[in-house]
């Protein structure tokens, strides 16, 4: 058994012991426990690690499996947790329609339903406002209701449902070449465990189709895809914005499946359904909590509540209406992303529960603003310790910071790093299904380690067209080596210094993406498979990189496997070891690898998130460790962190006193070589 392992299995034991706990102190569901705060905490933190450190598994089924019994057990841990009170409405709205009542017409405390009152109706939340729930969750509690009467049993419903959406993100992850270690964000995410298998939301019922929806848009079912977003829709209306989206020029068909679909369970509520409008419209219009823009308008600028809800529903507007116009720039679930995320930021009242609706496609495309939720969210419960002072049932400011802050503050970096590129989305300048590519392994002195490289290249399950190796004035045998393979291999020679090797090889080759392979790394085994596969599914990724794992991993090293994955994925840079790869025709054309010696995969990384999509796949490819043990662990770290710093600052300065600082670190990274 690994280290790795041993250590994800800690994680898994530490998870679930934070997981039991939160179940045990919860015994009411507006327990004001402090440790509700600090156990959520722990299980997002030991979930992100989870995720950073999941094994090796020798087969997919067993990665799949290396998700999914971890999921399970949270879940189950979980089940005793106090139900939130909105349950108790599920149940009994749902005895209403059991005695052919529809819950649209009356209010909960109507007297003229008096009858049907029992523990459950004592237990609802403002009984004096009409319901808002859409007719599909109405017959959906309806239906549990008659199989058990109990909330236990909308649990159950909501954890399958729930599970059936990590099964759709495992299905979209391994079509889209990504690790499926991704899964993780949502299905160990102290978000989505404590909103459904803890606090039994019925939003479980809606995020479940609306990703199997978009697994059936990839797969080329429109009709179905746009009849399961309509099914999301009809649960909860939020995602009403999303339905022409996935019908694309299709509209008229969309229009008329979208239609069918949502009046069909609308006919049992037919005499009533205009009630039903008058519910959003309260729902929507008389109440906020925790709506960071909606509480700047409202508290901050002492708006009339009319006004701020205009000025929301044109915000939306104008980001619905933009991302339509940008909706053949992007795929599908990136609009998802956009218009979710912004109805849960302009939103009046904003849950905790409310950030799951985006988590399955945050795991599409990992972003830091919104994993940071799995953390910051549990300010959230302060609300039931205010609530038993005198503070009511709210948020206090530094509590809405704590909650809100640190989202913003990694969208702040998005937007900086990036340059602004993520709000604008650009295409590659060619794409076709049918991509040739290329490997380029800059070399000095490789001959012990090329053999394996070629070899790893050679093991691919689909086959590259070439292979460009740029040799550097090497004095071994690494040229006749080269020579001798039993590849397509070009052998270039060129000045010292990788960067200018790097791009020689990419100038060199016609392939239309080109892989970056060390000599003392190696490929997985379906390296150039995922990489064609994700860039099929994006056509506005320009670059990015594979993964890397240690060939033999100590402890030692996993912390810096750890830092590796989470610069990648979260600030889209790189180091030549994780197995870079470009788009080659937008590498050339705009300069994007550049021609110096050392810090060119920092550098390379930075300028393609500025240019366009750059993606971390999150695929493991060994790659040597000799160097940390010959150098020393500590001392190796202290160098890397010198280096990358300096020539972060030099990069503040511009590009040149960037290049010129990095000919100066070379002698500090290779103090041997002239």
């Amino acid at each position: 058994m690994s280290i790795r392992f041993k250590l994800w299995l800690l994680l898994l034991g530490c998870s679930s012991l934070a997981a039991f706990g939160y179940s045990q102190v919860t015994p009411v569901f507006d327990a004001p426990d402090w440790r509700r705060i600090s156990l959520f905490a722990a299980i997002g933190v030991t979930g992100l690690l989870m995720v950073f450190f999941t094994p090796a598994f020798m087969s997919w089924r067993r990665s799949v499996l290396g998700i999914w019994l971890p999921a399970v057990l949270l879940r189950v841990l979980l089940l005793p947790t106090a139900p939130s009170d909105d349950v108790n409405r599920y149940l009994w709205e749902g005895k209403l329609i059991q005695n052919g009542i529809s819950p649209y017409t009356q209010r909960a405390d109507d007297a003229s339903i008096a009858e049907y009152r029992d523990s459950y109706w004592a237990a609802i939340n403002h009984k004096d406002k009409p319901t808002a729930y859409p007719p599909i969750s109405e017959l959906a509690f309806a239906g549990v209701g008659a199989v058990v009467y109990h909330p236990l049993a909308y649990k159950v419903v909501f954890v399958l449902a729930d599970l059936l959406t990590l099964a759709a993100v495992l299905c979209l992850l391994r079509a889209r070449g990504l690790g499926l270690q991704y899964a993780g964000f949502y299905a160990f995410s102290p978000i989505v465990l404590i909103s459904y298998a803890g606090e039994a939301h019925f939003d479980a019922l809606m995020v479940m189709p609306l990703v199997w929806a978009l697994w059936a848009y990839e797969s080329g079912r429109v009709g179905l895809a746009v009849v399961l977003a309509s099914l999301a829709t009809g649960v909860k209306w939020v995602t009403l914005p999303l339905i022409p989206f996935f019908a694309g020029k299709r509209l008229w068909m969309g229009a008329v499946l979208s239609v069918a679909t949502l009046l069909l369970p609308a006919v049992f509520f037919w005499s009533s359904l205009s009630a039903l409008i008058d519910g959003l419209l309260q729902f929507g219009s008389t109440r906020s909590f925790n709506g960071p823009m909606y509480d700047v308008l409202f508290f901050g600028w002492d708006l009339p509540r009319a006004v701020c809800t205009r000025v929301v529903v044109v915000l939306l507007s104008v980001v619905i209406v933009w991302r339509w116009l940008m909706r053949d720039s992007a795929p599908l679930d990136s609009h998802i992303r956009w218009i979710l995320g912004t109805l849960i930021v302009l939103s009046p009242t904003v849950h905790f529960w409310y950030i799951a609706w985006i988590l399955p496609f945050v795991c599409l495309r990992p972003s830091l603003p919104w994993i940071t939720f799995s953390v910051s969210a549990c300010a959230y419960f302060y609300v039931w310790t205010n609530a038993a002072t005198d503070v009511g049932w709210t948020l206090t400011a530094w509590q809405k910071k704590m909650f809100w802050l640190p989202f913003f503050i990694a969208c702040n970096y998005e937007l900086w790093s990036t340059r602004g590129v993520i709000l604008w989305t650009r295409c590659r300048s060619s794409k076709h299904p049918d991509a040739t590519v290329a490997v380029v392994i800059p070399t000095l002195n490789a001959a012990v380690d090329l053999p394996q490289a070629l070899a790893s290249i050679t093991a691919q399950t689909r086959a590259v067209d070439e292979v460009i190796i740029v040799d550097a004035g090497s004095e071994d045998t690494t040229r006749s080596i080269a020579s001798q393979a039993a590849l397509p291999i070009q052998v270039l020679s060129s000045e010292r210094g990788r960067g200018l090797q790097i791009a020689t090889g990419i100038e060199a080759s016609t392939a239309d993406w080109v892989l970056v392979l060390h000599a003392d790394a190696l490929l997985a085994s379906n390296a150039v498979a995922c990489v064609l596969c994700a860039v099929e599914r994006d056509s506005s990724v320009i670059g990015g990189a594979l993964g890397q794992r240690f060939m033999e991993t100590n402890i030692g090293l996993l912390p810096i496997e750890l830092l590796n994955d989470m610069r990648a994925l979260f600030t889209r840079t790189a180091f030549g070891d994780q197995v870079q790869f470009f788009h080659r025709a937008t590498a050339v054309r705009y300069d994007l690898v550049p021609k110096q010696p050392l810090m060119e995969d920092v550098e390379s990384s930075w300028r393609t998130r500025e240019r366009g999509g750059f993606l971390f796949l999150g695929q493991d490819c060994p790659v040597s460790h000799q160097k940390w043990q010959r150098e020393g662990w500590f001392r190796r770290v202290k160098l890397v962190l010198r280096l990358v710093a300096l020539y972060r600052f030099a990069r503040l300065r511009g590009r040149d006193q960037a290049e010129q600082l990095s000919r100066n670190l070379y002698r500090d990274y290779y103090p041997k070589r002239k």
